[in-house]
């Protein structure tokens, strides 16, 4: 009897220790939570430090993250300075592997393009952004190259998996691909137009769609803007055919509300992120909203 019970012990502890064994991925934004489960499917455990309405610039850090990324054998988030109000905090608690210049800290605007990178650094100027726009989530491109980089990273961790891995790559590639063509149709009607910003959230998307930028709500990046600045953006949409105003769903109201009520100008809050709209339930779902709700 004892000899069974010791058996039947052993293997609920392997079954136990075979559940923890699965990489802990540790992402700062629901997209990236979104890619890397595409990728490592039930492979990895997988968390976002923020949700889809949530400022991704500004979060609490809470106990409950500080535990999380302790556990962490890979992080991922966008970088730029996106998260550098409180991702160095966090960072203290976590494992040597995901520190940076390791193989499991991965901040995708590193290994892409930025758009926007300030030619001049001053602070009076606004929450700039030295490394450029870190939204970088909102270019279809940028989201197969992170896709994989995940695949390269998983792989060195779990090399068990790996050809799961690289299996779950090339599917996704081969499904985003076609996305992506089929949001350049979608979205053909909308090259060329203009649109009210209130924050620089969408500068990829916007590129990605060829749609113009006439103006931005805010003044300075991070910073309420004025009641003069905003008599000047009424002013431009009132000299120039603008398609709509729009905004994340974080980002304050009362600004865009008063240039929309005053111009009569349309205003669009876009799903920015997974989850940032009700049915905003995966990466597709983001670019497949935000064409939808320009075009109409």
């Amino acid at each position: 009897m004892m000899k069974w019970l010791t058996t039947i012990v052993f293997l609920s502890g392997c079954s136990f220790n075979a559940v923890q064994a699965k990489p802990f991925v540790f992402t700062c934004e629901p997209e990236w939570q979104a890619l890397a489960q595409e990728i490592g499917g039930d492979q990895i455990r997988v968390v976002s430090a923020t949700h889809g309405r949530q400022d991704p610039h500004f979060i609490r850090v809470k106990p409950s993250l500080m535990s999380q990324i302790k556990r962490a054998d890979l992080l991922i988030c966008s970088g730029a300075d996106l998260e550098v109000g409180w991702l160095p905090l966090l960072l203290r608690n976590g494992t040597k592997k995901i520190q940076a210049g390791q193989p499991g800290h991965v901040l995708v605007s590193d290994y892409v393009t930025n758009i926007e990178i300030p030619q001049v650094l001053d602070r009076s100027l606004g929450d700039i952004h030295p490394d450029g726009n870190p939204h970088v989530h909102l270019d279809p491109q940028v989201i197969l190259k992170t896709a994989a980089i995940i695949n390269e990273r998983l792989a060195a961790i779990d090399p068990n998996h790996k050809t799961i891995y690289a299996e779950n790559l090339k599917e996704f590639e081969s499904k985003w691909l076609s996305a992506t063509e089929r949001w350049k149709s979608t979205s053909a009607s909308l090259a060329g137009k203009s649109v009210v910003v209130q924050h620089k959230s969408f500068s990829y998307l916007l590129k990605f769609l060829g749609i113009n930028v006439l103006a931005s709500i805010e003044e300075k990046p991070g910073i309420p803007p004025s009641a003069r600045h905003l008599a000047k953006v009424v002013s431009i949409i009132k000299q120039n055919p603008t398609l709509a105003i729009i905004r994340t769903p974080f980002d304050t109201k009362a600004p865009g509300d008063w240039v929309s009520e005053k111009t009569g100008v349309r205003l669009i809050t876009l799903p920015y992120t997974v989850g940032g709209l009700p049915d905003t339930t995966d990466l597709y779902k983001i670019y497949d909203q935000s064409i939808e709700l320009l075009s109409n």
